[in-house]
């Protein structure tokens, strides 16, 4: 018999006209009502449904879906988390990321964690079963919204090829917030803030996270900070900036470092 690859690792060969096993993760029970119809007129089966991050990752193990479809706003953790984790697991499983309008910003972070499709559900013309076909297939697919602010995000960090989300994380950095703070305001863990801290200070090449503030400053990537034609220099009173001032943070740099210290230390 001739097919596709299974996506699932030691799988039979996928055939597009057979069912795809699916496991749909979306905390809303009405909206799982209704994937699941449009789904079954398209030849896939949701095998398993869940509600939550962890309900999901328990049911992976379990089922070893062929597709997971994956609803971008869980009740108990990031998304980005669990597809980071399904698709660690369970590798040759593609994750599709099913999103709200509005949340086109997240495509990066989805992208970057693993994901194999991010769509956007209110889009008219979304036929979720060619979606789940094409990643079967092995493609790729973002929704048009998505794919046009992912390119301008990396046309905008292309000078030190600094990802959104990074960038998000370093101007938080340069408010004076701790790791833990961070997470609470982007909806990541602890670990995870670490982790894209830790890759900007290696794309930037430097060592430490002040270094990486006025390193990405310097550079004009961080908003309200423009490139200084001299050595960078902080508003060190804690009131707003004189226009003279490079508006970068109102923390002094030995609070910043104080910051840095704590974080090295959790």
């Amino acid at each position: 018999m001739s097919g596709i690859a299974s996506p699932r690792l030691g799988g039979a060969l996928y055939h597009p006209g057979m069912s795809a096993r699916v496991l749909l993760v979306e905390p809303n029970r009405i909206v799982r009502a209704g994937i699941r119809a449009e789904l079954s007129r398209n030849g896939a089966e949701i095998v398993v449904e869940a509600a939550s991050g962890d309900e999901a990752i328990a049911a992976a193990a379990s089922q070893k879906p062929d597709v997971v479809l994956l609803d971008l706003q869980l009740p108990d953790k990031p998304a980005t988390e669990i597809c980071a984790t399904l698709t660690a697991r369970l590798p040759e499983t593609p994750v599709i990321i099913l999103a709200d309008r509005g949340q086109e910003s997240e495509v990066e972070a989805a992208i970057e964690c693993g994901a194999r499709a991010y769509v956007l559900k209110d889009a008219e013309d979304l036929d979720l079963g060619a979606v789940v076909k094409r990643v079967l297939a092995g493609e790729s697919v973002i929704d048009p919204r998505a794919a046009a602010v992912l390119i301008e995000s990396r046309r905008g960090a292309d000078e030190a090829k600094l990802t959104r989300q990074e960038l998000k994380v370093l101007r938080l950095v340069a408010e004076g917030l701790t790791n833990p703070e961070i997470g609470r305001r982007l909806y990541l863990s602890r670990h995870t803030v670490k982790e894209y801290l830790s890759h900007a200070m290696r794309k930037l090449e430097v060592s430490n996270r002040v270094e990486a503030v006025r390193k990405a400053t310097e550079l004009g990537l961080l908003e309200g900070a423009p490139r200084p034609t001299t050595g960078l220099a902080y508003n060190r009173t804690g009131q707003p900036a004189r226009s003279s001032d490079l508006k970068v943070t109102p923390l002094k740099i030995d609070q910043l470092r104080t910051v840095s210290k704590n974080d090295q230390s959790r």
